[in-house]
């Protein structure tokens, strides 16, 4: 037998392995909450997600005013999430470290929505929205939503997409991944 073959089929062999256990393994992050930790984080966002959809739509087309009134609304809410967020204290260092990082990151894409209002109410239609970036390339979102992945489903509605944290135009569709 070929011993190219041989090593790429041990390359490939040790790739699907690889592969298999990261995905099967689940929780072995360092990040990762305990399961009750977990469950008042998902609640907390589970909270918001429901105020989200209570609000009413927007009517379509909308003006810059009525954008900015309702990215206010949306603010604070979000606002109230992170404060209940903040009251929650992992037990390990690591997964409470990690979870005010991820409210760092939740505070700044709050604080965009908030400039993004305040240029509706100034520039109308000539406003645009910019969501803040990781390492200046990769929208933040993309790394909060990382944080969420680790902890599994625990947390599904804490993801920005559950959230619609990013939607700042049009209309809103609060999902609960099943």
């Amino acid at each position: 037998m070929n011993p190219r073959r041989i090593g790429l089929a041990l390359f490939v062999g040790a790739w699907i392995v690889a592969i298999t256990y990261s995905v099967t393994a689940g929780g072995t992050s360092p990040e990762r909450l305990d399961d009750a930790t977990a469950r008042t984080v998902e609640s907390n966002c589970l909270v918001a997600q429901r105020a989200l959809a209570r609000l009413p739509a927007l009517p379509q087309p909308t003006t810059p005013e009525e954008t900015a009134t309702r990215l206010d609304r949306e603010n604070e809410i979000f606002d109230r999430m992170v404060a209940r967020q903040r009251a929650v204290h992992p037990a390990k260092k690591t997964p409470a470290a990690a979870l005010r990082a991820w409210l760092g990151d939740w505070q700044r894409l709050i604080t965009a929505r908030d400039h993004y209002v305040g240029d509706l109410r100034t520039k109308g239609r000539e406003a645009r929205f910019v969501e803040p970036a990781y390492k200046g390339i990769d929208p933040i979102a993309d790394k909060m939503n990382d944080w969420i992945l680790e902890q599994g489903t625990r947390t599904q509605t804490c993801n920005t997409d559950a959230l619609q944290a990013e939607v700042v135009n049009g209309p809103r569709r609060y999902e609960t991944a099943t």
